[in-house]
């Protein structure tokens, strides 16, 4: 889950370079200035580097950081 959430801070860092600590796990997608677009791309990069599947009737239920982080553990689990 760490290295979820490391990879998920590392993708808000690259695309505001104000934001050089791990982001609140109860930070939302939108707080943290993740447009619909970003966040394709995002859950696109998990996807990949956690070889897991999001399938799009998840997506409402992903709303914050920890959203994500529980659904990838709890899918590579």
């Amino acid at each position: 889950m760490d290295n979820v959430h490391t990879f998920v801070s590392q993708f808000v860092r690259d695309l505001d370079t104000s934001e050089d600590r791990l982001v609140p796990t109860s930070a939302t997608f939108d707080e943290l200035g993740i447009d619909s677009l970003s966040m394709v791309d995002l859950l696109f990069k998990v996807e990949r580097a956690f070889s897991v599947s999001i399938p799009d009737e998840a997506l409402p239920q992903i709303s914050t950081v920890g959203d994500l982080l529980g659904y990838v553990t709890n899918s590579t689990s």
